[in-house]
């Protein structure tokens, strides 16, 4: 399969000055990007591609929005930087705060900002472990599931399992206090069970290892697992964990950075079964990727005590709260419920699943196909019966990939599962380009076989 590389001497020059995640240090990008509007890139060689992956599943409003530049501008030229940290702050930060108090589930109103989804969850960590020790207790252990990505930076990475260890097989030792447990894939259940005859047993695990380790003092998930697989738990699931966590007096840590600002149909996907967690992570759609941000939002419990313990939290970042970051996130979530794109993720979401379910499962090698609102999941499979996956060495998700590239779709390949394929748009797509991306990609999927032959 021949791939294009860009030949213009600009490009070669920086070719050899970058190292790119994921990718083979020294070897050149296949594809450069140079624009992008709606869900559309163009690259260097002015080929477009529909991008269903929406980034990293973070251009949430969609690429080229030319409000989200203005308010950028607008900031940068008002007041470009100054500190949120040390008694003093900006009205940019007030002012997203106050904005983003109105999207959180109710009770989540104190934010902590950061720059990102891995500092996001390095930070929900810390507060674990700051409110314990401000209530005289010890407990610092935090489980978490099998398969799950919470980030790549050294402190978070204890609870990133997915990829078996791809994240961290060659800067180990991970730091200690770290517990795993099964994920909530049905299609691939760990206890070899059947929902809902299953009784929930990965809901109820989490039970079972408290009661048997001392000192834990959380539990973080993916509502809906979102790098390893775009998987959607059973509707029992989350409300058993509460429950969970509550009796055994641990705090629940919703990691909504892939999930949150409208992706699943809900503006945060905790919604869909009414549970609130103590804290709540977000980054990626807080302000659709156009500038770094994320934030964490704590309990009003959580809060009061750490305020009344009259202890300090001494922990920063230069960038934290940086106003042209929260100018852009105040415009963004104005565009979300403007455009009623939380609607919209849910409304398309249902016919992108429909149609997939109606017309990819007949094929030889779809397996399974899950996920909600724009996470659409796809499980490739060698045999249907025994859902045997394909060999990791014959590279089948790259394959198909790359002849969705070809056909100028931008798909992706999810990790921790040998061979899962994901779509999940910006959440501006509309009906009718959902539908040309599905006929699109339906010869591709249906001559998997083909690929590998």
């Amino acid at each position: 399969m021949e791939r294009r590389q860009d030949t213009t001497e600009s490009a070669k020059a920086g070719w050899e000055h970058i190292i790119h995640g994921f990718t083979k240090i020294g070897s050149s990008p296949e594809i450069i990007f140079e624009a992008g509007n709606g869900i559309i890139l163009r690259d260097t060689q002015g080929k477009e591609y529909m991008d269903l992956t929406a980034g990293v599943m973070n251009v949430n409003v969609g690429h080229g929005r030319k409000e989200l530049g203005e308010a950028a501008k607008s900031q940068m030229v008002k007041l470009a930087y100054t500190p949120a940290m040390r008694g003093m702050t900006h009205t940019a930060v007030i002012e997203c705060a106050a904005r983003l108090s109105g999207f959180t589930p109710e009770g989540l109103a104190h934010f902590f900002f950061t720059s990102g989804g891995s500092e996001s969850n390095e930070v929900a960590l810390k507060f674990v472990r700051f409110y314990w020790r401000s209530k005289g207790k010890e407990k610092d252990k935090i489980i978490s599931l099998n398969n799950a990505y919470h980030g790549s930076t050294y402190g978070i990475l204890g609870a990133t399992t997915m990829g078996q260890g791809a994240y961290w097989r060659n800067v180990g030792p991970l730091l200690p206090g770290f517990i795993h447990i099964p994920n909530f894939h049905c299609y691939r259940c760990s206890f070899g069970l059947e929902y809902p005859d299953c009784d929930t047993k990965c809901a109820r695990f989490l039970a079972e290892v408290i009661k048997n380790e001392d000192t834990v003092g959380a539990f973080i998930a993916e509502p809906v697992q979102g790098a390893g697989g775009f998987i959607a738990p059973p509707p029992t699931y989350w409300p058993l964990v509460r429950q969970i966590c509550t009796e055994h007096d641990i705090l629940l840590i919703a990691d909504e950075v892939i999930t949150g600002f409208g992706r699943t149909g809900k503006m945060f996907a905790v919604e869909h079964w009414n549970v609130k967690p103590d804290i709540l992570v977000m980054a990626k759609g807080i302000t659709s990727g156009y500038v770094p941000l994320g934030a964490v939002a704590v309990s009003d419990e959580i809060f009061e005590t750490l305020a009344t313990s009259g202890s300090i939290f001494t922990h920063v970042f230069s960038y934290s709260g940086h106003p042209v970051c929260c100018a852009v996130a105040i415009k963004n979530m104005e565009i979300i419920v403007r455009e009623k794109l939380t609607e919209n993720a849910a409304r398309v979401g249902k016919y992108i699943f429909d149609r997939l379910d109606s017309e990819f499962m007949e094929f030889e090698h779809v397996g399974n196909i899950s996920g909600l609102g724009l996470l659409c999941g796809i499980d490739l499979v060698e045999d249907k019966t025994t859902k045997a996956k394909f060999d990791p060495a014959k590279g089948m998700g790259k394959h198909l990939v790359r002849c969705a590239l070809d056909q100028g779709i931008k798909i992706a390949e999810l990790g921790g599962l040998g061979g899962r394929i994901g779509i999940s748009p910006p959440l501006t797509i509309t009906l009718a380009e959902a539908a040309q991306a599905i006929d699109r990609l339906k010869p591709i999927f249906a001559d998997i076989g083909k690929l590998v032959a």
